[in-house]
């Protein structure tokens, strides 16, 4: 029996612009962890004013949240989710420099010849 006649491990139907989705699942995993970082060292120091450090975490949660949102609207191709996915990637050019190479790379993956409808 041939090896190519195996059927796939995990059988699923391939979605559109993985690549892209990944991406911004992996944006939103960093930014949590930057944010749980954030707390645990405010815990061990107490270095910030708690409104600022309030601020802090809810533009972080908000950032997260529209990437979650991003990763799972650019799976369906629409225009929504090319919309959010090129905003996004305008923000992640801002992190320095993981961000600004995972921003640069998402709006190369969010061109017209790119994306996947």
């Amino acid at each position: 029996m041939a090896m190519n006649n195996l059927p796939p491990l995990y059988p699923h139907p391939k979605s559109k612009n993985e690549t892209l989705s990944l991406v911004h699942g992996i944006y939103a995993g960093l930014l949590f962890c930057a944010l749980a970082i954030v707390w645990y060292l405010e815990y061990q120091q107490s270095t910030m004013p708690m409104i600022e450090l309030a601020v802090l975490t809810v533009l972080m949660l908000l950032m997260f949240g529209f990437n979650v949102l991003a990763c799972i609207q650019v799976k369906k191709g629409n225009n929504e989710g090319l919309i959010l996915s090129r905003v996004m990637a305008v923000l992640m050019l801002l992190s320095f420099p993981v961000g600004t190479v995972l921003g640069l790379f998402s709006l190369w993956k969010a061109t017209a010849k790119q994306w996947e409808k």
